[in-house]
């Protein structure tokens, strides 16, 4: 059973889903995948006292906070239940500047690799949160799509190693 304050943040989620500009969800290379890095960059006054994070990609994502690996996910989901991740990441940030960084390995859903995975048609990186500072007060908002930037990498392949055949073509014994 859901509670009605973990509704809140589901269909918070749900609402603020970004991924990178003029996206293809497909390879000419016969790759199975490729990887968008997220990055926000924001500065504190003061500690955060707490961050609480609600996150997810579609397909599955590394966070990194000021470059320290914290969290790897999410959990395989379905279609119908997709799964999300929570982490309090105050003991990550510092006065000063910091930086929060998603690197999304999107199986692409016409692809015959990593089946295991679920995928949705559309990719995407989904995060909702803020930061907390001593006082009280909310520093910076960290949801999705507020002053976070998207870079496509095409430096990294993950080759299917299948050869793409014609339509009616089989393959001999």
């Amino acid at each position: 059973m859901v509670t009605d304050e973990q509704q809140k943040t589901i269909n918070k989620l749900q609402a603020n889903w970004i991924w990178a500009p003029d996206w293809v969800d497909s390879s000419k290379s016969n790759a199975a995948g490729r990887i968008v890095r997220f990055r926000r960059k924001f500065n504190l006054a003061s500690s955060a006292t707490r961050t609480l994070l609600h996150f997810s990609a579609d397909t599955r994502y590394k966070l990194y906070i000021n470059g320290f690996h914290v969290a790897v996910g999410p959990a395989r989901s379905s279609l119908l239940i997709w799964y999300y991740d929570t982490l309090d990441i105050a003991p990550y940030l510092r006065s000063g500047n910091n930086e929060i960084r998603f690197e999304v390995l999107r199986y692409f859903v016409a692809s015959r690799s990593a089946m295991p995975f679920e995928r949705t048609t559309q990719a995407g990186l989904t995060v909702i949160g803020s930061v907390e500072l001593e006082t009280g007060a909310t520093a910076v908002e960290l949801t999705a799509g507020v002053d976070w930037q998207a870079q496509v990498d095409d430096s990294i392949l993950f080759p299917t190693r299948l050869v793409n055949k014609p339509a009616g073509l089989s393959a001999s014994l």
